[in-house]
């Protein structure tokens, strides 16, 4: 235990692996002789307006569990449909889950797991495919991982089933439980069964949603500075 945390919770992707890095693969993969970096920046825009105006309305209100790669599948569809594009959109969301799976961590990212994976228990929590995650689960030594594939369930749904398993788990309070996140499901998931949250904020944007989180950090060696540890000890 380290000061008033007990357990470290945190998200995989855009927190400790980027995936931004794969867009261009991503699309050189879907566009094959018709890529050029223009081309794949306005396709990508086009999927990040159905992922941030649909992704968490989709997950809350859906009836039955559908994986990433099935509700991403329709996103590729409806944005080739608007395009014109000639692809299979089951083959782009395999492809869209593979290229997660190679993205590569921050330069913070094992500066985290050595320094304060020895002072505190740090389990995984992301919203996931089992075959998107299980290379970065390997790569890093979580105590624990809860993974929505797994687990039928998202962040952000209004059960809180996936922050509920984390707190059954490690049998204490949710106060005691520190999530760290990028996106609002991370916020708003965390936060509505009681855990504490920090928002990862890489970009320096700001929070515009009325649920705010309990810390904001730009990159994971700030976590020291709220569990109270010494920086100068930091294992680089």
């Amino acid at each position: 235990m380290i000061g008033r945390f007990e357990v470290i919770s945190i998200d995989m992707f855009q927190t400790l692996v980027d995936v931004h890095t794969r867009r261009n693969y991503i699309w050189k993969r879907i566009l094959e002789k018709d890529y050029s970096e223009k081309l794949a920046q306005e396709y990508s825009n086009l999927m990040g307006e159905f992922i941030y105006k649909r992704f968490h309305e989709d997950v809350i209100l859906a009836k039955e569990f559908s994986n990433l790669k099935s509700i991403f599948r329709e996103y590729y569809k409806e944005v080739f449909i608007k395009t014109g594009l000639k692809f299979s959109a089951r083959k782009a969301s395999e492809i869209w889950a593979n290229e997660h799976s190679l993205a590569n961590p921050y330069s913070d990212t094992n500066h985290f797991f050595n320094f304060i994976g020895k002072a505190i228990p740090i389990c995984l929590v992301s919203d996931s495919d089992i075959d998107m995650i299980s290379s970065h689960i390997e790569n890093f030594n979580f105590d624990e991982v809860f993974i929505s594939e797994k687990l039928k369930a998202y962040k952000n749904q209004s059960n809180g089933k996936v922050f509920k398993k984390v707190i059954e788990y490690y049998n204490v309070k949710p106060e005691r439980i520190l999530h760290i996140g990028d996106t609002l499901s991370d916020i708003m998931g965390a936060n509505r069964v009681g855990i504490k949250t920090c928002w990862i904020n890489r970009n320096e944007d700001k929070w515009k949603h009325e649920i705010k989180p309990t810390y904001i950090i730009n990159s994971l060696r700030d976590i020291a500075d709220i569990l109270g540890l010494e920086k100068e000890n930091q294992v680089i």
